[in-house]
């Protein structure tokens, strides 16, 4: 029984360390497809697009704010154009301001797009660019759509929680099975282990 307990045990252990790491693998893939698809949808509107970016687009800056506030998964949207200048960001009072982070290198990315981790003002960061083209195919700036590091890190946290959980639950209903199944055997055994025979 002894045996059977450590087998149980080792089995949902396994199990339950397993699934963690292919959900955590899943949730990093899903959510950088998911930066990239906000990062890219921005950098292609006709808002962005059409024309040279500049400080007084207040229909592009109500269209990111409405966006923005749509995407609860997303914790800062920016904007950046050719020169560094911050024309949009989630934090409006760094609008207007230099970004002085390190400023995206496109030639290694011929897809217009690519994901990093870096720090930011508002600490560290996943951080996805995506390259603004206009009409002409000139480049002209780069949306930046970012999740936090704390926050990835407290819904990693939730997730390992939920399998722990799961885990745990999952043993004390096996052992509780395997306990009833011994007993059936040793009464069927007359009281004797399997073993004795």
């Amino acid at each position: 029984f002894k045996v059977q307990l450590s087998l149980i045990v080792t089995l949902a252990l396994m199990l339950g360390i397993a699934g963690s790491i292919i959900n955590i693998k899943y949730e990093t893939k899903k959510r950088d497809q998911n930066l990239q698809n906000v990062a890219e949808t921005i950098a292609k509107s006709p808002l962005l697009t059409e024309g040279e970016l500049d400080e007084e687009g207040t229909v592009m800056y109500g269209y990111l704010e409405i966006l923005k506030e749509a995407l609860s998964d997303i914790d800062v949207i920016s904007v950046v154009d050719r020169k560094g200048i911050r024309i949009y960001h989630s934090n409006s009072d760094l609008i207007g301001t230099k970004y002085d982070g390190n400023m995206p290198d496109f030639k290694n990315h011929t897809s217009g797009f690519y994901a990093v981790d870096e720090d930011g003002p508002s600490g560290k960061q996943r951080r996805v660019y995506a390259a603004v083209y206009n009409q002409d195919g000139d480049y002209i700036g780069v949306v930046m759509a970012i999740m936090l590091a704390k926050n990835i890190h407290s819904e990693t946290m939730q997730m390992l929680l939920i399998f722990g959980v799961i885990t745990v639950l999952a043993i004390a209903v096996e052992l509780v099975l395997a306990g009833r199944l011994s007993k059936k055997v040793k009464k069927s055994l007359m009281g004797y282990e399997p073993d004795v025979f």
